[in-house]
This record gives structure tokens, C-alpha cells and sequence, in this order.
């Protein structure tokens, strides 16, 4: 089934020709067309995942960023310009083509996708090569096939991943050949064989999903729609009375369609709630420039634990994860990685402030020992910090826990070289810096369906390595990591 705008032009057209309100008709084009064109640069980029992407760049500096998947018609007609028309919001909007995309994933030799994971290098490339100065989570946008498919991302991906979602003309079956991966809860049934699938409801939502749904639309019905959505934690259905799957009068949506996004750039996430919720209830709080999240508990008994987050920050998997420590009387500091990171730091630098961190809630919160944990990127650096503390805080330090490290380390977040964009290799080596770290209890864990030759290295380095089911997230069984590393102090 076509859902796309491809017939948009020639519809207006039409009106034009045979309408008593042509005049009318003929400025809006102006507006609607030619100004977006006038105020935003347009460049396209070749991408190995998502082919030849046009990216659509403000004037002034973006203070946002979207990723807007097409219809199943590709990047063509209508989709442009609500793309133009976000980029005159001042987001920096890259046009993703379904078709370039789909074909892509129909290559994958894997049992399910997990385009969270592809959306999220593409954001973090983007906003690399235009120079951001700090990460921004993207806005995932995406029309009739894209609208489905943005609702699967925001579902399956770990909570902080992405923004928000708007979907416009949104109903929940697409066409692959094989389902969507679970993720953070994303759940799906078979409708044709091979060929499509039912994205179902899910009560994990942990950011806005805004759907913009006309009455007249005979392709997603508003009101199977309505009902899909009513009740969905995060999710909105914005009603339009005058519009049908085509979206061909702007008009008629493209307000709703601005306001939906501001919205969403406004909102903070479950996380950033309920950090913000721990700050408030702080009577001090450390002034620093390391963007940190904070889990207090009564308990004293217990160590402090100062965590670092991977690449993708400070996500669901570390806050849920930092919750199971906290659960067992265990405060928790914990380090978003992907902001602290995004421009270059020094081990030196990094293990200063770390350490001044330290020191500042084990003396406030009452802690004589702490542990040095790390997941992914921050599993990396972990023993780079540990082996430049001060000496007095060497003294205290339990453990170092390093959940799916690799071999090498950086202290920048850096993306992998797609667009041939200039880059370096991670000069640091994790496995020759663990050496230095023979004074401390080293805790090291991977899942069981993380790549066995990168076990292997670590095992060879200490015999508490140890795995866990699951793979990279180790099937969100926090408490089974949690219990694991209580019992290996």
C-alpha cells in the first residue's frame, strides 16, 4: 500500500487552475515553497545505512535536530517541505528516504532490526561534522510508513535516546520482512509472513510520541487510531477535521504540526524528571561542570557508587540500573558520558573532577568506601580514573566494575567513520592501563551474547571476568547485576 505524498503537487496544481481562490492559492505556494527554500542551505550526504540523505541546515545556529523518514514513496514532494519548514523552526533536518533505508534493512542478516541504534550514530554523526557544541537528542519525525516506524524507534530504544517522536498520518502496521527487535519493551505480531507486522501499545514510553491524524484519513482510520493511543503513557493524538493521508494543505496541519514540535523540544524526559526531583529535595548540591545524576538513600552503611554512562548517555539502562543499586542502600552518582565527553578531555582532567565529585557526596551523604562502575564507553575509562585518583581516595575505592568494556579507550565521543569524515583512532589501552590497576578489586562482567573474543582478552588480563545472559544490556536484568557485584566485594 502506497502511503506517500507523491500526488501532492498536481493536486494543488489543480486547484490553482479550476478554483474560484487561485490568487490565494498561488501566494501560499510562495510561502510555502519558495521561502523555505530561500532561508536554508541544503546538502546531501552519502551514507552507507541510509544512502544519499539531504540535510537541511538553518540559517542561524540549529538549536535543535530532527530525523524525518519519508512515506514509503521516498524523499519526495510534500515530506521536503514539512522538512523546509522545520528547518526555518532552526532544527538541523535530515531527510531520510524509507525506500534507501528499507532496503538497507532488508540486507541485514540479523533475526529482528534495531534502527534506534542506526538513528542515533546517524544524529550523533550529523551533529559532529556541523560542529555542535554539545550533544542534542534528536526529534525523530516521520510521515505514513516513517510515522510507524518512528513510534518502533522511540519504543525499542532505551529511554533518553531520543527527544520525542511526531507522527503524521500514523497507524501502527509496517511493512518488513522481519519484526522489530524488543529493545527497551517495543512488542509486535505477524501480520503478513515475511512481509508485515503489528506494532502493538506498550506502557514504556518514556518521551513524548505526538501523532497528527486527520479525520478524513481512509488509509490510517482516526478512529482505530484514537483508540490504539488512548491512554498511552507519553502519547498524544492531535485531531485535524480537515486533512486525509495526503496532508496536501498546510494550512490544515502545519500549526499543529509547529506547535507539536515545540512542544516537544520544551519537554524533559522521565529521567531528567526525576533527577531534577532528586536535586530539588538536596539541601546542597556540588557545583560542577560534570552533568551528573544523583540517586541518594538513607543507608550510610553502604558504598557510594560514582557510575559512568556509555556513549549514548545517560539512558534508562544506566538510571534503571543505578535504581537497583539504590534499592539495596547503595547511593548512586552517576556520569552522563555522551555530554561530559562530546568534546575532548584529558584522563588527568576527567579523573580531577571525578574525584572532586567523590569526595563532595561521601563526605555530604556520609560514605567511607566508594566504587569506581562503568558501562560500556565509561567501563573504558574506568581504570584510567581509578589509577589517577588522589592517594586518600585510592585508599577508599572498593572496586572497579566494568560492564561491557572494550579493548581501547577515548576520552571524546567519537562516531564511527560512515561519511568519511576525519577521525582517529582510540589511543588508549584499556587492557595494559588494567595492569596498573592490580591494587584495585577489579569487577568485570559482559553478556553472554556480546562478541567472545573480547571476553577472552579480558580474561586473560583477570580472573573476575564473568558472564551474565543476554547481550549488550544484558536482557535490562538489572537486579542480576546488581546482586553480582555485591557478591564479588
Amino acid at each position: 500500500m502506497i502511503r506517500d505524498l507523491a500526488q501532492f503537487m498536481n493536486k494543488t496544481l489543480s486547484m490553482v487552475k479550476t478554483g474560484p481562490t487561485s490568487v490565494f492559492i498561488c501566494l501560499f505556494l510562495m510561502l510555502f515553497y519558495i521561502k523555505p527554500a530561500l532561508a536554508i542551505k541544503e546538502e546531501v550526504i552519502s551514507h552507507k545505512t541510509f544512502g544519499k540523505t539531504v540535510i537541511y541546515i538553518p540559517q542561524t545556529i540549529p538549536t535543535s535536530v530532527a530525523l524525518f523518514v519519508s512515506g514509503d514513496g521516498g524523499w519526495q514532494a510534500g515530506v521536503i517541505n514539512m522538512a523546509k519548514n522545520l528547518a526555518l523552526q532552526g532544527a538541523l533536518v535530515a531527510g531520510i528516504d524509507a525506500r534507501q533505508y528499507m532496503a538497507f534493512l532488508s540486507r541485514s542478516s540479523s533475526s529482528c532490526y534495531y534502527p534506534a541504534g542506526d538513528f542515533e550514530q546517524l544524529s550523533m554523526m550529523l551533529q559532529k561534522k556541523y560542529k555542535f557544541s554539545s550533544y542534542t537528542k534528536p526529534v525523530l519525525v516521520g510521515y505514513s510508513y516513517g510515522a510507524t516506524l518512528v513510534y518502533g524507534l522511540l519504543a525499542q530504544a532505551p529511554a533518553g535516546t531520543f527527544k520525542g517522536a511526531i507522527a503524521l498520518g500514523f497507524c501502527p502496521d509496517i511493512t518488513l520482512k522481519k519484526p522489530l527487535c524488543k529493545g527497551n519493551g517495543l512488542k509486535s505480531h505477524v501480520l503478513v509472513p515475511g512481509k508485515s507486522y503489528y506494532l502493538e501499545r506498550t506502557e514504556k514510553l518514556a518521551a513524548p510520541f505526538i501523532a497528527l491524524n486527520g479525520i478524513k484519513d481512509e488509509t490510517c482510520p482516526f478512529q482505530a487510531t484514537k483508540t490504539f493511543l488512548t491512554g498511552m503513557p507519553f502519547a498524544e493524538l492531535v485531531t485535524l477535521p480537515k486533512v486525509g493521508h495526503g496532508f496536501s494543505i498546510a494550512d490544515n496541519w502545519l500549526p499543529q504540526f509547529y506547535q507539536s514540535y515545540k512542544k516537544i523540544i520544551a519537554s524533559r524526559s522521565a529521567i531528567e524528571q526525576k533527577n531534577a526531583a532528586s536535586v530539588q529535595r538536596m539541601p546542597d548540591k556540588l557545583i560542577t561542570t560534570l552533568p551528573l545524576n544523583l540517586l541518594p538513600t538513607p543507608s550510610s552503611d553502604q558504598p557510594l557508587i560514582f557510575m559512568m554512562s556509555g556513549d549514548g548517555g545517560w539512558t534508562s539502562f544506566d538510571q534503571s540500573l543505578a535504581e537497583s543499586f539504590a534499592e539495596k542502600g547503595m547511593a548512586v552518582v552517576g556520569l552522563d558520558a555522551q555530554k561530559y565527553f562530546w568534546n575532548a578531555k584529558t584522563p588527568q582532567q576527567t579523573a580531577a573532577a571525578i574525584a572532586d565529585a567523590i569526595s563532595y557526596y561521601m563526605q555530604n551523604w556520609k560514605k567511607k568506601k566508594f566504587i569506581l562502575a562503568g558501562y560500556s564507553f565509561g567501563a573504558c575509562i574506568a581504570p584510567f580514573i581509578a589509577n589517577r585518583l588522589p592517594e586518600n581516595l585510592q585508599h577508599n575505592l572498593s572496586a572497579v566494575c566494568m560492564l561491557s568494556p572494550d579493548e581501547r579507550a577515548d576520552f571524546e565521543i567519537h562516531v564511527a567513520d560512515m561519511l568519511s569524515i576525519d577521525g582517529q583512532d582510540e589511543p588508549y589501552n584499556v587492557l595494559a592501563e588494567m595492569k596498573k590497576a592490580r591494587t584495585f578489586k577489579l569487577i568485570v562482567l559482559f553478556g553472554d551474547d556480546e562478541d567472545p573474543a573480547t571476553t577472552k582478552q579480558f580474561r586473560q588480563e583477570t580472573s573476575r571476568v564473568v558472564t551474565l545472559p543476554g547481550g549488550h544490556h544484558y536482557n535490562n536484568d538489572y537486579t542480576g547485576i546488581v546482586n553480582y557485584v555485591i557478591k564479588s566485594l
